[in-house]
């Protein structure tokens, strides 16, 4: 077997790899293990690409197979370079802002993706082959979310609105409990200790 048909059989693994993990983020939540898995696949297609392109570059489907992700770029980059942004802070992965590991393999973390939208905070169950998204939502925490809050100053009173609290300025969180529509955790500020609930709908699958 020729060094050009071991490339294009590992470039199109690995782009079935790509392919597949967008499938089941976009229907399931789910991406594969950890979270720079995705991100060391998707930059090793990055750099495949380039070199399978130009190596069959006398090939009419390379010439437009390179037209297409041309275009792909340039239609990304048209609307405000918001897909652009997005994919770029992803696949980097510049934008995790923070992220805590857990027990029971749970990760919360905080993701700012797009450049217009505010940060979104995620918990994450991590799996054998795949971790499951089981939460995302602003990540500020709702008044209706907080079971309590420490010390007794930064408490709410009749006249005064809930200090507001988001995951990403936490300094720490533990997790406090676990149950099969929600976990409960314990947010450390600066100033303040945060005991919030996160409510969230079980979606079981064989990777748990």
């Amino acid at each position: 077997m020729g060094k050009k048909q071991i490339l294009i059989r590992v470039y199109l693994f690995v782009s079935a790899l790509i392919t597949l993990d967008v499938v089941l983020y976009c229907f399931w939540q789910m991406s594969f293990t950890g979270y720079w898995s995705d991100r060391v696949i998707f930059w090793i297609w990055l750099l495949l690409t380039p070199v399978v392109t130009f190596s069959f570059w006398k090939k009419l489907w390379a010439k437009i197979y390179f037209g297409l992700l041309v275009v792909g770029l340039i239609l990304s980059i048209l609307p405000m370079a918001i897909p652009f942004f997005g994919i770029l802070l992803s696949g980097s992965g510049s934008g995790r802002l923070n992220h805590f590991n857990l027990e029971n393999n749970i990760r919360i973390q905080t993701v700012g993706y797009g450049v217009m939208g505010r940060p979104r905070v995620q918990i994450v169950k991590d799996g054998l082959l795949f971790d499951k998204i089981k939460f995302e939502d602003g990540d500020e925490i709702g008044a209706n979310d907080v079971i309590s809050i420490k010390p007794e100053d930064a408490k709410n009173g009749e006249e005064q609105e809930l200090p507001a609290f988001a995951i990403r300025d936490a300094k720490n969180i533990k997790l406090i409990k676990e149950a099969d529509t929600c976990i409960s955790v314990k947010c450390f500020f600066e100033k303040a200790t945060v005991e919030t609930i996160y409510r969230f709908k079980e979606k079981k699958s064989f990777n748990y």
